[in-house]
């Protein structure tokens, strides 16, 4: 019966855990992805306006690569909405190179899943 009961509240436990409503490590790599993807585009924009000059510039940088990416906690911000999250990621930068660092960034779940907000 201990057992059962202790299973019991392990399933609970589980359960709540997974509707706390902050965003998964999934999560908040797509984010920081979607953040790159919109960064590149404007350097990309930008980059046109000097033709070939603009777009061998943009080639030389390289681009933005996050290879991995840890959660270490999330609380639900004070005073606005959405989580702030302390996170480890590990990504290559143009011009600086690759670096794992440690990072606090707010979250936000709008209507195409989580974005970072600053």
């Amino acid at each position: 019966m201990k057992n059962l009961l202790a299973a019991c509240i392990a399933a609970l436990l589980f359960l709540a855990a997974g509707c706390s409503g902050a965003p998964s490590e999934a999560d908040i790599r797509a984010a920081f992805e979607k953040n790159i993807a919109k960064s590149t585009a404007s350097l990309n924009e930008t980059a046109q306006m000097f033709g070939g000059a603009g777009k061998a510039f943009t080639d030389m940088l390289g681009k933005a690569e996050i290879h991995s990416v840890k959660k270490i906690g999330c609380v639900e911000a004070k005073d606005a909405p959405g989580y702030v999250c302390d996170v480890e990621i590990d990504m290559t930068v143009p011009l600086t190179g690759r670096k794992k660092d440690m990072t606090t960034a707010r979250f936000v779940k709008g209507p195409d899943g989580w974005v970072v907000t600053e």
